[in-house]
């Protein structure tokens, strides 16, 4: 999903999603897409499709590293995080925002141990209202399935390759058939959604993104979570057939075929 969908959607209150993977190597554009984001949502501009205007207060506070309702977790030991820094910043967490949201942020969460990501178990199950989180990882195989399972996953390499076009009208194209990929609709009708939008590898592996998100969001608002995990299990293997060269509407097809079981 792109950087102002996601803003949009959070804004508007569509997203049930309070937590996000935003997988990239650091340094290759994560931290800049992380400080874009936490902009966008602090953002003041009345036009949401704006935002981050990069003009207001609230933008330039988080800009400049001074925001005090963008909160980064602490690492305190000498080769990673520790219980207590998960302590301290679960607390500041629990204590709200000053402004429109709080935002956490963990950097390189693929370094958490087990011991630290069960601490924050509870901050991913229950956070108040406002809080945002938002997981910084090159390698998200390394966090617990059931940190994975509370998040929706921003992948960034398949972000930064969204095919030419106007964006509300490509995300509206690829939820579309994201939901035929999940059942909707006649094969036929999937068939043509995919035809529409998936003209590259790198658009096919969107496509999944925004399927895996369906699928996380229907867990989270309790749907099975044993079949949301199979749907996401299928997805993880179409992609990995995808990025093998495999002919990516051929392997489209197939999830369709197996999530739908015909």
């Amino acid at each position: 999903m792109h950087l102002k969908a996601i803003i949009k959607s959070i804004a508007e209150g569509s997203s049930s999603a309070h937590a996000y993977i935003v997988e990239g190597k650091s340094g290759s554009g994560r931290d800049e897409f992380i400080k874009k984001l936490s902009m966008g949502l602090e953002c003041r501009s009345g036009d949401i499709s704006s935002r981050p205007c990069g003009h207001c207060d609230a933008c330039r506070q988080v800009a400049a590293g001074s925001s005090m309702d963008v909160v980064r977790m602490q690492m305190s030991g000498k080769t990673g995080y520790r219980t207590e820094d998960a302590n301290a910043f679960s607390s500041r967490l629990d204590m709200g925002a000053y402004g429109r949201y709080l935002i956490g942020i963990i950097d390189d969460a693929d370094s958490l141990s087990e011991t630290v990501q069960n601490k924050l178990l509870k901050t991913l199950e229950e956070p108040r209202r406002d809080v945002i989180l938002l997981l910084g990882t090159a390698n998200p195989d390394h966090l617990l399935s059931t940190v994975r399972s509370r998040c929706s996953v921003i992948r960034l390499q398949a972000q930064q390759e969204v095919p030419d076009g106007s964006e509300d009208e490509k995300a509206e194209d690829f939820k579309a058939a994201a939901a035929m990929l999940g059942g909707e609709g006649a094969f036929c009708e999937f068939r043509e959604a995919i035809e529409k939008c998936v003209r590259t590898r790198s658009d096919a592996l969107i496509l999944i993104d925004y399927a895996e998100e369906e699928f996380r969001e229907r867990m989270m608002s309790g749907d099975s979570p044993a079949a949301m995990a199979e749907r996401l299990e299928l997805c993880e293997k179409a992609r990995a057939d995808i990025e093998r060269d495999m002919d990516r509407n051929k392997a489209l097809k197939r999830l369709r075929l197996e999530l739908t079981g015909h």
